[in-house]
């Protein structure tokens, strides 16, 4: 490992230019672009694999630079290019992009430890992305949220599957440590893997066979870019607490235990309108203001390096939908393995 560490290390000043050019490229291509393809790939655990992916570009940013303050030139700039690529995207994406980079220069500040360095990032990067979601959820529905998936659970158990299960367990508690138990094994899984990318680059950078990717031929669509918000209400995750919410309700008519929780399910859903209503009316337009200003300061500061970058997009793209078709010969997990990691190594070496 130090051996395959100390040869990336001895790269010329030109090339490590280079390659710290690509990976900020790649790191802005993932968070502006990537989602939208592996949507259009009907791809689960999208989130968690951007997120991911951050996590090795931050590290390879690590390995190539010469201190760690480049992470957080790296990170404005690819907060630049996702908001000229995704204008709409809500200020907790940006948010989330920050901290990533914030995350990077603490661990990588001293890169001695490179391999801990890399699994600190992986696993306080994905615990953020577990936890981030929780406190939202908590925030906007309150801790009845979780009372009504304790009341739903066992509500449901009883009088319509016919079975007894403990009324005293706490399952919204269960589910919310799986959850973020989730987000932990993924952080030291990519983590783990992240300390051993130099020994991977070198590896593969030799045994990679040459594509010309301009040949190929362009398989996924591009995603379309929608001018309006979709509201909580609207996404998956409010769909299946509004059908929760009703379902519980309905249990609370139905079953006399649980009818003093009928006001507070109301309540709820009242509370998590009013919030939204004040976050997008008040909040996020005044928040929106303050991030535009910033942007509008460090854009022309960076405006070369942000439009070379948004012309690398077609490019990998292609690769992208190369190393898809070249995936169709496995099958499940072991095709999403494949696809990953020729995807991710295609875009980092290729010319």
């Amino acid at each position: 490992m130090k051996d395959n560490f100390i040869t990336l290390q001895n790269k010329s000043s030109s090339s490590k230019e280079i390659s710290l050019f690509r990976i900020t490229a790649l790191w802005a291509f993932s968070e502006s672009a990537f989602g939208g393809i592996l949507h259009a790939l009907s791809l689960p655990f999208r989130g968690a694999l951007i997120n991911a992916a951050a996590v090795l570009f931050i590290t390879l940013i690590a390995l190539f630079s010469e201190k760690s303050k480049e992470i957080l030139k790296a990170t404005l700039i690819v907060i630049l290019v996702k908001a000229a690529v995704s204008p709409h995207s809500p200020i907790t994406a940006y948010l989330a992009v920050s901290i990533q980079g914030f995350l990077g220069f603490i661990v990588f500040y001293n890169k001695k430890l490179f391999r801990l360095s890399a699994l600190l990032l992986g696993v306080l990067t994905l615990l953020y992305s577990g936890i981030q979601k929780i406190i939202v959820l908590t925030v906007l529905f309150g801790n009845t949220l979780w009372k009504s998936i304790n009341i739903f659970i066992n509500g449901i158990s009883k009088e319509f599957l016919q079975i007894g299960i403990h009324s005293d367990l706490n399952y919204s508690l269960i589910l919310v440590i799986s959850y973020i138990g989730i987000h932990l094994l993924i952080g030291i899984a990519v983590g783990l893997y992240a300390g051993k990318l130099p020994g991977k680059i070198i590896l593969y950078s030799e045994t990679l066979p040459k594509i010309n990717f301009d040949d190929a031929s362009e398989l996924i669509p591009e995603k379309e870019r929608k001018k309006k918000k979709h509201l909580w209400i609207f996404r998956p995750t409010g769909v299946i607490i509004i059908i929760l919410s009703l379902v519980v309700l309905l249990l609370t008519f139905i079953i006399p235990e649980y009818s003093d929780a009928r006001y507070e399910i109301l309540i709820m859903v009242v509370r998590s309108l009013v919030l939204t209503f004040i976050w997008y009316i008040f909040l996020s337009s005044f928040f929106r203001k303050i991030f535009q200003k910033f942007l509008n300061k460090n854009k022309s500061q960076h405006a070369k390096e942000v439009n070379e970058m948004l012309n690398l997009f077609p490019q990998f793209r292609k690769i992208v939908s190369f190393c898809w078709k070249e995936s169709q010969s496995q099958k499940g997990l072991r095709r999403l393995q494949h696809f990953l990691s020729r995807s991710f190594y295609y875009l980092l070496l290729s010319t």
